[in-house]
């Protein structure tokens, strides 16, 4: 019955023309439409220790009952403490068979406002102007859209990274692209120059040229997490390596794009949502059919 369930799931997300994910790890406001697909990331290892702390087990039923999880047919939900919100990356990759594909967060969002006029507040989609038409419109005239680059200041990608990670992880993750991808060793050697970039690990583009993105960041990753040292000394944050670096070796590939290949990028603002947290679930029974009801709270992140 589980595996009939998943299989109806994966047969109406491939349906979407446009299919954004909206990455969730812990019970929040939920966001699910048309065009937007709910997922769980990390579905394998929800009960391990994170930075965030644990979940309890109504969270986990809240998640499961909600969304698909990123633990089924082709994936890598048990590297998540590692890999983050890449995982769904990979599960999308693997699976997703749309012809525009996209990634958000339940923190995080595209905000079209510039574009469209908000239609209603009370709909979040619609008042960031997440639609389709826009979506198209953007693709019809650009290659993808990613969220507006990050300014650090004095400090480069770089030294961004060196202040507050372990530089040894991305120093390597430069060499392999370099070993592995030649023709890219500029833009590996612009990290250090570069005092902006694309940051969160959102967008938004057509499957092909997402597939090409994708091949590229996992051959590195995999790499990478084969070359690592131990990494059960450093504190559950700071073993994150594989995401904190995805971020970095995205820039070196979008500006490969932008400069070698003579793509178009869309940079589209990212609105920060304010999330609401399930905490408890009543069940009416008096009637034939039992009404469930759930109460939120208010948080802040």
């Amino acid at each position: 019955m589980k595996k009939l369930k998943e299989k109806l799931q994966i047969f109406k997300i491939n349906r979407k023309k446009v299919n954004l994910f909206m990455v969730y790890h812990k019970p929040s406001t939920l966001y699910k439409g048309d065009i937007i697909t709910p997922i769980h990331a990390g579905r394998d290892v929800a009960f391990t220790a994170a930075k965030d702390g644990s979940i309890t087990v109504d969270d986990y039923k809240w998640l499961e009952s909600n969304m698909i999880g990123d633990n089924i047919l082709d994936n890598i939900s048990t590297k998540n403490r590692f890999y983050n919100e890449t995982t769904v990356t990979y599960w999308m990759w693997k699976n997703c068979k749309s012809p525009i594909v996209g990634l958000m967060h339940y923190r995080r969002i595209f905000d079209f406002r510039g574009l469209g006029n908000s239609k209603d507040y009370a709909d979040v989609m619609k008042k960031y102007c997440v639609e389709p038409k826009i979506i198209k419109k953007i693709l019809s005239e650009y290659d993808m859209i990613l969220p507006e680059k990050l300014d650090f200041g004095e400090q480069s990608l770089y030294q961004q990274y060196e202040k507050h990670h372990h530089i040894t992880d991305l120093n390597l993750a430069m060499k392999i692209i370099k070993e592995k991808y030649p023709e890219m060793t500029p833009y590996v050697d612009k990290l250090k120059e570069q005092h902006s970039g694309y940051f969160y690990n959102m967008f938004i583009m057509k499957k092909d040229l997402f597939d090409g993105y994708a091949e590229f960041l996992f051959d590195i990753l995999f790499e990478l997490s084969k070359r690592l040292p131990q990494r059960s000394s450093r504190n559950l944050y700071q073993q994150r390596v594989e995401a904190f670096v995805a971020e970095r070796i995205s820039n070196v590939y979008f500006n490969y794009l932008i400069n070698d290949r003579g793509l178009f990028i869309k940079e589209i603002p990212v609105a920060l949502l304010s999330p609401e947290n399930p905490v408890k679930r009543f069940t009416f029974r008096k009637s034939s059919r039992p009404k469930s009801l759930t109460i939120y709270i208010k948080l802040r992140f």
